[in-house]
């Protein structure tokens, strides 16, 4: 081979093997496409054998895809409108943004404008920021029934924990907010109430409202008493569930409600799973001062399959022979309770409330009990204030629950002396309701026609500033009017505690009869 030949052969030599690569990879990738064409041909013919509905579906699918792509997408466009600065401005000047909130009425503005501010510490003796009356007058307006606001031993030791522990956690109790003194009043309060185990929320309003919606949920099922306080109604709300209501107290009602509800669950079962059952109610009624005869709810329980929801907000401290609460009154096993609330803010004097249930339904809070995860635990000098309150009430409930019942005996029988003067509420309840009579209202001179609730409430606020004149507090009852489920009747809410004299429960009396007779006097 000569020189220009070899010259030649080494030149077009790459240019062949670029080529040989070039149909090497062809070869490959016809190959792959191949075998990758049969496996799939192989595929849909295995498949529309075996299940040709999946064919079916799947080519469904495809062609969804296909088209979703292929499809022309929605062009906004340029709609911008463009204004002037003479326009822009009498836009501005027309627009009148709607209030954050509603203009208060007349007699909104009127109770707000008297609305009683305690100046100092809370108790059985407080005095007022605001008025002509500079000297101390009796509180029966809060609910300080056993008398521990004015405890000086609790008051001790509590300043002694604000100096070990601080003010407060600053945390979640599931993450760094728990402390040891938390667990302890965990454990006490559980013991106490006679229950496996208990929970711990900081406050109490929030204690309602994650405890019923942490269990019953949309589709379920919940039975409540219609007389139940703004804090329950609004947990019922939460919790999204099928709500009946029965009348109040009325266990025939009950009874009715729980048959209807069951034979409308009767075509559902082996169909789809049923529905979890509540029946809710309070030991202690804030809105009439009544007990629910809880006997005859666990009979009912049992008899329809349903389970209990107790709210004993203002009856723990306050009933039974320990002050345990409604189990304790009525000597019912507290495990026939499922779910037992509590406050620690109204007896005990301290803060924030607790649940009471079997173990499991506990963990089950920690981990969707919402005031639990997320609200910072409860501060620990409420938390030994409360723990310190309980263990002085088990170690001497005849020195608290004894004064407290005596004098709530003799409030109601001078109240219910005093001519006009209607008296609600249990016997036992130390949280009294008091009206004036239908025929008092009758009776008293008034130029507009029939009374309304707004006038019987003026009339309520007149008989309270005249008792503050005579050194005694209490305030009518207020509500959230378009929210409450079933509206109560205008009323004096009276609040009495262990720590009263018998001094003060006979000046109580005496100036709500003062006060009676110069407000129904007035002519209106």
């Amino acid at each position: 081979m000569d020189a220009y030949s070899a010259e030649a052969e080494a030149a077009a030599s790459p240019a062949a093997s670029n080529l040989k690569a070039q149909d090497s990879n062809q070869g490959i990738f016809h190959a792959v496409w191949t075998f990758s064409f049969r496996m799939v041909l192989r595929y849909i013919k295995n498949s529309y054998k075996d299940d040709p509905f999946r064919t079916f579906l799947e080519i469904c699918l495809i062609g969804f895809i296909i088209w979703y792509i292929t499809k022309q997408k929605y062009n906004i466009g340029n709609n911008e409108i463009v204004l002037s600065e003479k326009e822009i401005d009498e836009l501005v000047d027309e627009w009148k943004p709607e209030p954050l909130v509603p203009e208060l009425t007349d007699f909104e503005r009127e109770i707000l404008d008297k609305a009683v501010i305690i100046d100092g510490p809370n108790g059985t003796k407080v005095r007022l920021a605001s008025g002509s009356n500079t000297k101390p007058v009796v509180n029966f307006a809060s609910y300080n029934f056993l008398g521990f606001l004015d405890n000086t031993d609790l008051e001790k030791h509590a300043y002694e924990t604000l100096r070990k522990y601080g003010v407060g956690s600053c945390g979640p109790p599931g993450f760094y907010g728990t402390l040891d003194v938390h667990m302890e009043l965990e454990k006490q309060v559980a013991a106490f109430v006679g229950h496996s185990a208990a929970i711990l929320y900081s406050q109490a309003f929030a204690t309602t409202l994650s405890v019923i919606p942490c269990f019953s949920k949309r589709g379920d099922i919940i039975v409540a008493d219609e007389s139940v306080c703004f804090q329950l109604q609004q947990a019922i709300t939460l919790s999204r569930s099928k709500v009946y209501w029965y009348k109040h107290n009325d266990m025939a009602d009950l009874e009715r409600v729980l048959k209807d509800v069951n034979k409308q669950l009767v075509g559902r079962r082996g169909k789809k799973a049923l529905p979890r059952k509540f029946i809710v109610t309070e030991g202690l009624f804030q809105n009439t001062g009544d007990i629910s005869p809880l006997k005859d709810l666990v009979d009912l329980k049992h008899r329809y399959k349903f389970r209990i929801i107790l709210d004993e907000s203002y009856s723990f401290g306050v009933l039974g022979k320990r002050g345990a609460g409604l189990t304790d009154h009525f000597n019912v096993d507290p495990h026939e309770i499922d779910l037992m609330i509590g406050a620690l803010c109204y007896a005990i004097g301290a803060s924030g409330g607790f649940c009471c249930a079997d173990k499991d339904l506990i963990e089950h809070q920690r981990l969707s009990g919402l005031g639990y995860c997320f609200s910072a635990s409860m501060p620990s000098i409420l938390t030994v204030a409360a723990s310190d309150a309980i263990q002085a009430l088990e170690s001497s409930p005849n020195s608290h629950l004894a004064s407290m019942r005596e004098n709530t005996t003799l409030l109601r029988t001078l109240l219910k002396r005093i001519p006009g003067l209607q008296v609600d509420g249990d016997p036992e309840s130390p949280l009294i309701h008091i009206r004036l009579t239908p025929e008092t209202l009758v009776r008293m001179k008034r130029s507009g026609g029939a009374w309304t609730n707004t006038d019987i409430k003026r009339v309520l606020m007149e008989l309270s500033d005249e008792t503050q004149k005579d050194g005694v507090l209490f305030i009518p009852s207020q509500y959230v009017d378009e929210h409450e489920r079933l509206l109560p009747n205008p009323s004096i809410r009276i609040c009495v505690s262990a720590a009263h004299t018998r001094k003060e429960i006979e000046k109580c009396a005496h100036a709500v009869k003062s006060a009676v007779s110069r407000v129904t006097s007035k002519k209106r």
